[in-house]
């Protein structure tokens, strides 16, 4: 079961650069395609992490889940609320 979950890895992390890259291009938002890469790119660490339960596999989880955040802050950061260029008048 180890060896399938650890095989599963390198095709969700392909699968997540594809599909980041699809909706890069239909988009042409990187604000949208950014947090699909970072949670499937997240999926893959959890893989990682289930099928071997090290040191390495642990930070590499984390370290995914802090750049999801920081960029996430400064995504939101870069585009102040949703309001309309009519709302400011």
């Amino acid at each position: 079961m180890t060896a399938l979950i650890g095989g599963l890895v390198p095709l969700v992390t392909a699968f997540a650069l594809l599909c980041a890259f699809a909706v890069l291009v239909v988009t042409r938002s990187v604000r949208t395609a950014l947090p699909v890469l970072l949670d499937l790119l997240l999926v893959a660490g959890l893989l990682r992490l289930s099928a071997t339960s090290s040191w390495a596999a642990i930070g590499t989880a984390a370290a995914v889940v802090a750049v999801r955040k920081v960029a996430g802050f400064g995504l939101a950061a870069g585009h102040p609320g949703h309001r309309s260029h009519a709302a400011t008048r």
